[in-house]
């Protein structure tokens, strides 16, 4: 067994790399991600106990990024990060920041890289990332990605329904009617100097 490929939310896919063999693991994610299925996806490299050197990943995302796919950051196993003292480097250039509950109102998430948020953004909750923003749950409250400037950065929800959303230093908000929220996940981002909201 040597690629398995689960979504961890919406837009987001756990890569779980099987094989000890690098070139191996780089033939099955290129056929695996040639589905148009995965194209455009976010992802979660889990490499578990296996050895991977900053060369070897270097061509897993030169892989991810012939279909599009961008890396949010690298799950080790446990026993990896106590026993390799050489991968510490390595696993503070993680961009993801994983939130395994709901903000609640008056409470502010900062934090530089990608922020994944499995629960709600509640109304007068702050989120505010330099990299993109993705909801497993609903946006009420206040998010701004791409903080630091960063224009290509996304905020991804299932329901997007936000007192303010702020991508770079562009801004926009949810219209004051109360409008029935869409039943299917949101994303947003910028183009052509403004702010789109599309299926996903």
């Amino acid at each position: 067994m040597g690629i398995e490929i689960k979504g961890v939310t919406v837009p987001a896919l756990m890569i779980k790399l099987q094989n000890e063999d690098i070139e191996e693991n780089l033939k099955e994610l290129d056929k695996k991600l040639s589905s148009a299925f995965f194209k455009g996806s976010l992802a979660i490299l889990d490499v578990g106990d296996l050895n991977i050197s900053e060369d070897d990943k270097k061509k897993i995302e030169k892989v991810l990024e012939k279909y599009n796919t961008k890396v949010l950051g690298y799950k080790f196993s446990e026993k990896t990060e106590t026993k390799k003292s050489t991968i510490d480097k390595f696993q503070e250039k993680k961009t993801l920041k994983i939130i395994n509950k709901t903000i609640r109102s008056g409470q502010r998430v900062e934090y530089d890289g990608d922020v994944l948020i499995i629960g709600d953004v509640n109304p007068d909750a702050y989120v505010v990332a330099s990299g993109n923003i993705i909801v497993m749950g609903k946006i009420r409250g206040v998010v701004h990605a791409g903080a630091n400037g960063d224009e290509t950065s996304v905020v991804m929800a299932l329901k997007l329904k936000p007192q303010q959303l702020r991508i770079s230093n562009y801004i926009t908000r949810s219209p004051d009617e109360d409008v029935e929220s869409p039943e299917y996940p949101e994303k947003a981002f910028i183009e052509n100097n403004q702010i789109f909201i599309e299926k996903i």
